[in-house]
């Protein structure tokens, strides 16, 4: 389909969000923020000609409306409700590297390179998957030079609270589909994560980095 040419309208004439731009070639990033900045009623040269552009400020327009006016209610917050978000907030970022899950007993912390060893080990259950690496890191730049550059051991873990981000670099095994194995990968990690350590977010994020050949003892 040629670019810039009519799309077709959906069946109830309202615009498909899903599309990332209208039909004549504006983001509909571009007209979301404009709407969500208030303009929504203002036209610059192109808009004023395109009926495209008009159609999707009005549909965009109409999507924020409860957006904007749950925005504008009046708000009071209590003071102690403040301060117990500022001191729940300042235990979390008190160690960036370790999980913090607040139990009667006491607080339990879980180191993240715990949390990038069980990730690991989990990946490894998966068949098809012949290498996984996995390790925390000292600093947030340190995890993402690492993982950008591919070094040794090719994955960092972020955490914090109740949450974990698990960046893991696999080689599978030639012949298998490479999807797949990601796939059950990351579903194998996060119910590993989730029933092991109680964490409530997590994301795994898969690089697959080689192939390699089908062990010899491999059924054929």
């Amino acid at each position: 389909m040629t670019a810039g040419a009519p799309q077709p309208t959906p069946p109830d004439g309202r615009l498909d969000l899903a599309q990332r731009q209208v039909p004549c070639g504006i983001d509909i990033d571009t007209l979301l923020e404009q709407v969500a900045e208030g303009r929504a009623t203002e036209r610059d040269k192109h808009q004023s000609h395109c009926p495209h552009c008009q159609a999707a400020l009005i549909e965009l327009a109409d999507v924020w409306a409860p957006v904007r006016q749950l925005a504008e209610q009046p708000v009071t917050t209590p003071t102690s409700m403040l301060a117990a978000v500022i001191r729940h907030i300042d235990r979390l970022t008190h160690d960036m590297w370790y999980t913090l899950h607040q139990a009667e007993a006491g607080a339990i912390k879980v180191a993240a390179r715990v949390i990038a060893v069980t990730a690991r080990q989990a990946a490894l259950q998966v068949p098809g998957v012949r290498i996984a690496f996995g390790r925390s890191t000292a600093t947030a730049r340190a995890a993402e030079t690492d993982t950008r550059q591919h070094r040794p051991p090719h994955a960092a873990a972020g955490v914090m609270g109740h949450t974990a981000v698990v960046d893991l670099a696999l080689t599978v095994t030639h012949g298998q589909s490479i999807d797949d194995v990601a796939r059950q990968v990351q579903q194998r990690v996060i119910a590993d994560l989730r029933g092991a350590l109680e964490l409530r977010h997590v994301t795994v994020n898969i690089t697959v980095d080689d192939v390699l050949a089908p062990p010899p003892n491999a059924a054929c």
